[in-house]
């Protein structure tokens, strides 16, 4: 399996043909997404292709000026492709080869509740809940591999993080699921009870109490 970048034209041809329709939407924010806050020229979408040739899964990210962030954004797998280990086969080569010298000082995203479980497989914990019920996670980039990233979270200490970058992460964090409605109430619920300990927004609030 091999990864290819991909341009707006070509990535707007290679989800043409996707059936399921939950896929086809999350390709087309992922596109309104990049179009609109994101260069294409200087950070296209990452695709993993398979041994024949078949683009299975995307990532969208990018790397802040000063390199102290990797943003991971956007992974998407079509519905056709999934369970095959792709999403992390794709990130195993981002960090394990295509960023390997690249000198980021860490990682940040935002992740659906749907998506917990494979972030937590990871060795991922997450520092709290957005308004929107994204759940997010900051930790050190790992030296050469994406096995490392338990060890990192478990040595983790937000000193490590500005206190500028802290205030801020806290300031969309507060809120902690208090003005879900009872839907999404129920959803938080249930993420508090797979990420159990994992979830570490008492940590993150013990800094501004």
């Amino acid at each position: 399996m091999t990864t290819k970048n991909l341009n707006r034209e070509e990535y707007i041809d290679s989800v043409a043909n996707i059936e399921h329709s939950a896929s086809q939407e999350f390709a087309q924010q992922s596109l309104d997404w990049w179009d609109s806050y994101y260069s294409w020229n200087k950070f296209p979408c990452l695709c993993l292709e398979d041994d024949e040739g078949k683009d299975v899964c995307y990532l969208f990210y990018h790397i802040s000026r000063n390199n102290q962030y990797l943003t991971i954004h956007n992974i998407l797998t079509p519905f056709h492709s999934r369970f095959n280990g792709y999403a992390k086969k794709l990130l195993t080569l981002l960090f394990n080869k295509i960023l390997l010298h690249a000198d980021i000082e860490r990682v940040k995203m935002y992740c659906v509740s749907s998506s917990l479980k494979f972030y937590m497989n990871l060795g991922i914990d997450f520092w709290g809940v957005n308004r929107i019920g994204q759940y997010y996670t900051d930790f050190p980039m790992p030296d050469s591999n994406i096995k490392e990233i338990k060890e990192l979270m478990n040595n983790e200490d937000l000193t490590q993080i500005s206190e500028k970058n802290r205030n801020a992460i806290y300031n969309k964090l507060q809120d902690n699921g208090s003005e879900f409605n009872k839907k999404e109430m129920v959803i938080f619920k249930k993420s508090l009870t797979l990420l159990k300990e994992r979830y570490r927004f008492k940590e993150l609030r013990s800094f501004f109490i």
